[in-house]
Order: structure tokens, then C-alpha cells, then sequence
């Protein structure tokens, strides 16, 4: 349980920190699938509660916050995801990786647009649209891109867990 908590305590943390560094200047989706995909990637290595970090590190973000953003819902969706994968299975990782930042995208550049007044995201489609792409084309685009960062974060983050529980084993004998 312990495990649990420090690393809800870490991703919420951490997305905070992201979100407050980035937002108003560039919207947080530029940055945010990727470093939760990351974190989530790392943290299979040392635990399988993937959806409670999820839950958890949602409240947490909220609270740190005091404001809620339509993004940090998101998170236990990443949770739910990343909850199926292995650490020692790459390409579940990196399917996990891949599902939640596509899902994000979609979530964030168009039905977050349709029901919070502040959808950052939405910048992120009428910039890829102003290219002269219908919004099926952009879509489309977008999510290949977000995928592939969630897949590619997700594996680098699977890597680090690996090799830091390799070295905290090597570090208990």
C-alpha cells in the first residue's frame, strides 16, 4: 500500500507541477499524456494497482489545485489502461501507452470542447485544421501523433522501472 500511495503522490505531484508550468502559455496536452503515460510505465514495475494510483493521483491533483481542469480526467482512464499492462510484456505497455494518450487527445480536442467552457486542447485541432484538413483528417493526425508520443513514453518509463527495481534488488542482497 505503501507503493500505492508515494507514487499517486509522485503523478499527482508531478502533473501539477506540469500543468502549472505549462497552462495558460501552451496547452497542458502538449506535454501531459506523455509524462502520466511515463509515470504509469515506471510505476508496473513496482506495483499492479495501477487504477487506485489513477483514482488517487486525480483527488490529489484536484486538492493540490483547488480548481478542476478537464484534463486531470484523464487520469484514471490511464489508470484503467495502463491496470492490463506488464512490465515485462513491452507491447502491453507500449498498447497501454499508445490507447491512453489517443484517448486523452480525442477526449480533450473534442468532447471536452462540448462540455467544459475551458478545453485547452481544442487549440490543438484548430491548429492542425488551419492546414486545410477536414476534421476527420485532423483527428486522424492527432491521434496518430499523440499515440505514438504515449507509446514511446511508455516505454522509456518501462525501461526506468525495470532497471530501478533491478538496482534496488541488486542494492537489498
Amino acid at each position: 500500500m505503501t507503493q500505492v500511495a508515494v507514487t499517486s503522490a509522485v503523478l499527482g505531484i508531478t502533473e501539477t507541477i506540469v500543468f502549472s508550468a505549462i497552462y495558460p502559455a501552451l496547452p497542458p496536452i502538449l506535454v501531459v499524456p506523455f509524462v502520466t503515460s511515463f509515470i504509469f510505465a515506471v510505476t508496473l514495475a513496482f506495483c499492479r494497482k495501477q487504477w487506485i494510483i489513477g483514482v488517487v493521483s486525480f483527488i490529489l491533483t484536484t486538492a493540490i489545485r483547488g480548481a478542476f481542469m478537464p484534463g486531470q480526467l484523464a487520469i484514471p482512464l490511464y489508470g484503467l489502461l495502463f491496470q492490463g499492462a506488464r512490465a515485462e510484456n513491452a507491447w502491453s505497455c507500449r498498447l497501454a501507452g499508445f490507447s491512453a494518450s489517443v484517448l486523452h487527445a480525442l477526449y480533450g480536442m473534442v468532447l471536452a470542447p462540448m462540455i467544459f467552457s475551458v478545453a485547452p486542447a481544442a487549440a490543438i485541432l484548430s491548429l492542425v485544421r488551419g492546414h486545410a484538413l477536414d476534421f476527420g483528417s485532423a483527428i486522424a493526425i492527432c491521434a496518430v501523433v499523440f499515440g505514438l508520443g504515449g507509446m514511446l513514453s511508455a516505454d522509456i518509463g518501462r525501461r526506468l522501472g525495470i532497471r530501478i527495481v533491478g538496482n534496488l534488488g541488486a542494492c537489498m542482497r
